[in-house]
């Protein structure tokens, strides 16, 4: 407990337990692994490594970190760990479901679209998911009867799901709604080139859904910002896209978050007449989020009679993106070790305009480290 409060753990003494579980049973791990296998930001697994090596239960390796004499002591006798084999599937790793025969080309292809997207944009919490992570999604909505014959639509696609449902030649009517342009004419051209059927419209979820698009789809799929707010307003547009009948599925792609926030979020959930059919811990693999361990859980919803959107026909003016709720203040250092401040309220506003513009005192374009981070 001691060590949880130190740390500021918002998951308490349970995160620290499972933290040196994870150790005793690997041998050695990286801060990163650890993040991946605990569904926790990296930062807290970083923060509580810092509070394990102070009472000197662990030691840093090049490898990562590893239990010393006292903590192996510890972890066995006082918390009775003996048990040291990994039980999750090697296939899935817990996704529960598998590949098809030609998945190697599925794969290849898949590798071949992300290669040509542009940069994401963090105004907008892009953070592109790995090509393997939208065919898992493609291949878990297959099982699920979600796509054969099926109109699906997607609230946002900067993972090109819809890409990878074109590949599985499938007779399924897609429509992407996203606000990058640039992502919309991409999807549009590898979908002519190949013949998938893609449909993109560009609009801005916090103005209301057309009306040409409510109680239309069979199945939805959602990334959204991971605030409440965003939860709440994409949420509340898929379910006006929903066809409104019992038992459509909605698959929700979501941050895993502390239990005392995950029980806001599904009261959020619950009150739109909502039930959680199934939830996945770690399903989605992305490129960035390392604040998040590069994972996400997927959460199946599915509708029921009660079902009604949280908002309807008004435009929603509060602030849903994670840079305006929790605004940030980086700072990074280029190559010639000059330092830059990054931010909303600084004059360059994101690192992706910071590597397109160079530093603004040497004009270097190099790797940039971040050194600090800051929340205003």
């Amino acid at each position: 407990t001691e060590i949880a409060l130190k740390a500021k753990v918002a998951e308490g003494k349970e995160s620290i337990r499972r933290d040196l579980r994870e150790i005793f049973s690997k041998g050695t791990i990286g801060t990163k692994s650890l993040a991946k296998r605990l569904f926790l930001p990296v930062p807290t697994i970083a923060a509580i490594r810092n509070e394990l090596e102070k009472e000197e239960l662990i030691t840093r390796t090049e490898r990562g970190a590893v239990l010393t004499e006292k903590g192996l002591k510890f972890v066995t006798k006082d918390l009775q760990f003996r048990f040291i084999e990994d039980l999750r599937c090697k296939r899935c790793f817990g996704r529960t479901i598998g590949s098809p025969g030609n998945f190697d080309e599925l794969i290849t292809q898949m590798k071949d679209f992300g290669s040509r997207r542009p940069r994401p944009l963090t105004e907008f919490d892009q953070a592109f998911a790995r090509p393997i992570t939208a065919l898992n999604r493609a291949f878990l909505m297959l099982e699920n009867d979600d796509l054969e014959g099926r109109s699906v639509l997607l609230l946002g696609d900067d993972d090109f799901t819809s890409l990878a449902i074109g590949l599985l030649q499938l007779n399924v009517k897609v429509t992407v709604i996203d606000i990058d342009q640039r992502l919309l004419d991409l999807i549009s051209n590898i979908a002519s080139e190949r013949n998938f059927q893609i449909e993109c419209l560009k609009h801005d979820l916090r103005e209301p859904l057309p009306a040409s698009l409510h109680s239309k789809f069979d199945t939805i799929l959602l990334d959204p910002p991971y605030t409440p707010n965003g939860l709440t307003l994409f949420l509340s547009r898929a379910v006006q896209a929903l066809k409104q009948e019992p038992n459509r599925r909605i698959y929700l792609s979501f941050v895993h978050r502390p239990p005392n926030e995950m029980l806001l979020l599904q009261k959020t959930i619950l009150e739109m007449g909502l039930v959680f059919s199934q939830l996945l811990p770690g399903f989605n693999i992305y490129e960035g989020s390392e604040m998040h361990g590069n994972t996400t859980a997927m959460i199946i919803l599915t509708t029921t009679s009660e079902t009604r959107p949280s908002l309807t026909t008004t435009s929603f003016r509060k602030e849903i993106y994670t840079g305006e709720v929790n605004p940030t203040i980086r700072t990074y250092r280029c190559v010639n070790g000059h330092t830059i401040l990054v931010g909303k309220s600084t004059i360059i506003h994101t690192i992706e305009e910071l590597k397109e513009k160079g530093c603004p005192i040497c004009g270097s374009k190099k790797r940039f480290l971040r050194i600090k981070r800051e929340t205003k």
